[in-house]
């Protein structure tokens, strides 16, 4: 991931002194956290260097980088930028603050039927984007609630 010459750095590169966490909290088990980046709220995922060792690890944080560079929807979660060119190193993306549908639905017990067809039709779209990504598709492989994130368009 590092390169050689500066020339090289990648456009979605963020000088790490630019993340704030200060107040930061976990989003989920210890990979997602939450940070201030030039005055927003962003999701941060870490690679520490305790991974570095693990060459399956590291490729699948490159090959995340790759993808998520790749795709802009409204249904999916943006990407902002990473730290490469050093360590740890990082992929930032935007915060959604309503949580997860599994968080949701445990605050909320059941869906109304209108909001459960607006969820329904908010994830079929950003799967169809995915899927019908162009040149090769895109498949999810691990679609779960704890994975859809709630926004704050959506009724309760």
């Amino acid at each position: 991931m590092h390169v050689e010459n500066a020339r090289e750095v990648p456009e979605y590169e963020i000088d790490p002194s630019e993340l704030d966490f200060t107040n930061s909290v976990c989003i989920t088990k210890g990979t997602f956290r939450i940070a201030l980046w030039r005055g927003t709220q962003v999701a941060v995922k870490t690679l520490g260097e305790e991974v570095f060792a693990d060459d399956d690890k590291v490729k699948a944080f490159h090959d995340e980088l790759t993808l998520l560079e790749k795709i802009r929807h409204p249904n999916v979660v943006q990407f902002l930028g990473a730290v490469t060119q050093s360590t740890p190193m990082i992929i930032v993306t935007e915060f959604l603050p309503q949580g997860d549908l599994r968080a949701y639905m445990k605050r909320k017990c059941a869906l109304k039927p209108v909001t459960a067809v607006k969820f329904a039709l908010d994830i079929a779209r950003g799967m169809n984007y995915l899927h019908e990504h162009k040149p090769e598709a895109i498949i999810h492989r691990d679609l779960e609630p704890s994975y859809v994130l709630h926004t704050p368009t959506l009724s309760s």
